[in-house]
């Protein structure tokens, strides 16, 4: 290391704001060859900086140790560095200020190997002129830089997880520790997603139910989770450490500490409404158990096709399902309700929406086949095609835009496995898809040894017709010859689609969505697969695209190790120390800044009139401050006063 202070130094600055040092850096052999260093160095030409120095690498701990004697010998207050970017090393020359006694915030860092010196085609005296209008606009602007108090709050270690299903459930559980809560919100009135709707899992066709229940009861039962089934986020404010939740939770309409799920309701109810767990194949009560064997095993109201709601038929004063409830537990007249909730983390774990398969009667999704084939489900377990009968030709298949290779190709598999067991005496045909997931190859020789026929080619995009006796169906084989096939029944295994309210969750939450709308995981880093972009925000499971069950798993239980690694009880949280201060003299009370506020950070104080900004949910992106039409918010660290200092000496340098 070379310690190369030029000896010319500027005059004392001007001001109160003290002696202010301007040290340049080579960066190895970054910086210099075309912006002329010794150049700036030189002379009188720096009025706003006492003293003037370059230094190889300022970074290095030579470096540091340099800057924080030349800071203590000169008694200077603030420093200026010429250097690479404020994303590299802003954090390390505040922290030479602060171990030599001065403010972290008198400091400014100018960006000449990105601004000046690696400019394409940049000549020597021209980069170098531009590298000097930038410093000059430091020098003005560090003037006016003002040392900010820091400050802390006390870190939440619990954490809120979005979504009741096998990943869900699997990170509350994980999560539920000592000293912590979690906060498990369901949109659905029941847990356990989709996992607990299917019969058999792949690939050892364990009973669903058998898998999921004891989580599932584990779940209810633990004191340190909380479930609230029916709701919804509305809002959030603040940042990792401090997330403020609000929470639509709607009205169940029936009191679960009362209702044994006895279905006498049910049976009394004369309203009927499409059932969503029967995959469009049955109705049920307006009043209803969502499904047999559902935890929480509580009836709930449909309050679209309840006729006390404004339903079809009889009017409000209908309470027949109240009569009928030996034990009281109907409450129709519930109201919504709205909760807060303070945590550290959130866990995304919205999980998937099956794929609807579209065509004639005959034609049905994968899983309105596992509704079939569920001794619960609409059809008691009984297979039918065409007209309702049992089919004796079943073709299964997946279409060519299934980007979910291996996913399909396991259901479609699993399926034709059941329905052959089910149905021995049937033709059953997989179509395709094992093209795209050689790693099953065994699996199908084991079906193929059942009696299962295996063809190439994949589903036609409309290529199921109805012909007399039944359907037709028209496959793309390979080499884009397309064959036709005949059946009575034809299942779709299509793409897996987002869940309810996945696009509004994402933006409430600031994260990234896929071309499919499916949440970006991962987006912190390869050793972070769960982790987002946005700090204590985490997904798992189906909400990032199509996941088996296991991998749901996996994926809940590695967010919530993420979340407990890094949010610890007892902590504290720094402060955002850029957020906005308001002046209430300057403040007119429009309100502006507060429906520009992005984080929600903004509020107009009732009976004052008066925005504040509560520092805790602010994470000083300066937009308020920006929006303000008397100039009351104010940027901590980005003041009107400052950047007007450093725009007037790049316009006095000729805007270089």
């Amino acid at each position: 290391m070379s310690d190369e202070a030029s000896g010319g130094r500027g005059a004392q600055e001007r001001g109160t704001g003290g002696r202010t040092g301007l040290y340049f850096c080579r960066c190895g052999p970054n910086l210099g060859n075309v912006v002329r260093l010794p150049e700036l160095a030189e002379g009188e030409g720096w009025p706003g900086a006492a003293d003037v120095a370059i230094h190889d690498v300022l970074c290095s701990p030579e470096g540091k140790a340099w800057l924080a004697a030349r800071i203590r010998e000169q008694g200077l207050e603030r420093v200026v560095i010429g250097a690479c970017s404020p994303r590299e090393h802003e954090h390390t020359f505040r922290g030479v200020l602060e171990g030599a006694g001065r403010s972290a915030w008198h400091l400014a860092m100018v960006n000449l190997r990105e601004q000046a010196e690696w400019i394409a085609g940049g000549e020597p005296g021209a980069v170098t002129a531009r590298a000097r209008a930038l410093v000059s606009a430091a020098l003005r602007r560090v003037a006016l830089q003002r040392p900010i108090a820091p400050g802390e709050v006390d870190v939440s270690a619990d954490v809120l997880v979005v979504g009741g299903g096998a990943a869900g459930i699997s990170a509350a559980l994980a999560l539920a520790q000592e000293r912590r809560k979690v906060v498990l919100v369901e949109r659905a009135f029941v847990l356990g997603g989709l996992a607990n709707q299917l019969d058999e899992i792949f690939p050892d066709l364990e009973c669903a139910s058998c898998f999921m229940e004891p989580a599932l009861d584990r779940v209810l039962h633990d004191d340190r989770i909380e479930v609230l089934t029916g709701a919804e986020v509305t809002r959030v404010r603040g940042a990792a450490g401090r997330f403020t939740v609000e929470l639509a939770i709607a009205p169940r309409s029936v009191d679960p500490a009362a209702c044994l799920g006895c279905g006498e309701c049910a049976k009394a109810c004369p309203a009927e409404s499409r059932d969503p767990y029967a995959g469009g194949l049955g109705t049920r009560r307006a009043i209803h158990l969502p499904y047999a064997g559902c935890l929480p095993h509580v009836s709930v109201v449909d309050r679209a096709a309840c006729r006390h709601h404004g339903g079809r038929g009889r009017g409000p004063d209908c309470d027949l399902c109240a009569s009928a409830c030996a034990f009281g537990a109907i409450r129709l007249d519930e109201a919504p309700a709205v909760r807060s909730v303070e945590v550290g983390a959130i866990v995304v774990a919205t999980g998937l929406e099956p794929g609807a398969a579209d065509g004639p009667e005959g034609v049905v999704s994968s899983y309105q086949l596992e509704r079939m084939l569920h001794p619960n489900g609409p059809t008691a377990g009984a297979v039918r095609g065409v007209a309702g009968e049992v089919p004796r030709a079943i073709l299964l298949a997946a279409t060519a835009t299934d980007d979910g290779a291996e996913l399909a190709a396991r259901e479609i598999l699993k399926l034709a496995h059941l329905v052959k067991a089910r149905l021995p005496d049937a033709r059953v045909t997989v179509a395709g898809g094992l093209d795209r997931a050689p790693q099953l190859a065994r699996v199908a020789a084991e079906l193929a040894a059942e009696g299962v026929e295996l063809v190439p080619g994949a589903l036609v995009d409309g290529g199921v017709t109805k012909v007399l006796g039944g359907l037709s169906v028209r496959l793309s084989a390979p080499g884009g010859i397309e064959t036709r096939h005949a059946a009575d029944l034809v299942v779709v295994h299509a793409a897996p689609r987002p869940a309810v309210g996945s696009a509004a969750l994402a933006r409430l939450l600031r994260i990234d969505s896929d071309a499919a709308g499916f949440f970006l995981d991962g987006a912190a880093g390869p050793f972070e697969p769960t982790a987002t972009r946005i700090g204590g925000v985490y997904v798992a499971g189906g909400a990032a695209g199509p996941r088996t069950i296991h991998q749901a798993i996996r994926d809940g239980a590695a967010a919530a190790g993420q979340v407990l690694s890094s949010l610890l009880p007892g902590e504290k949280k720094a402060l955002e120390p850029l957020a906005v201060d308001v002046e209430a003299d300057l403040c007119g009370g429009c309100g502006i800044c507060a429906s520009a506020c992005p984080f929600g950070a903004v509020v107009i104080q009732p009976g004052v009139g008066k925005a504040k900004v509560e520092a805790v949910h602010c994470r000083g992106c300066g937009t308020c401050a920006a929006a303000c039409p008397t100039g009351a918010a104010s940027a901590r660290h980005y003041t009107r006063a400052q950047i007007e200092a450093e725009i007037s000496a790049l316009l006095a340098a000729g805007g270089a």
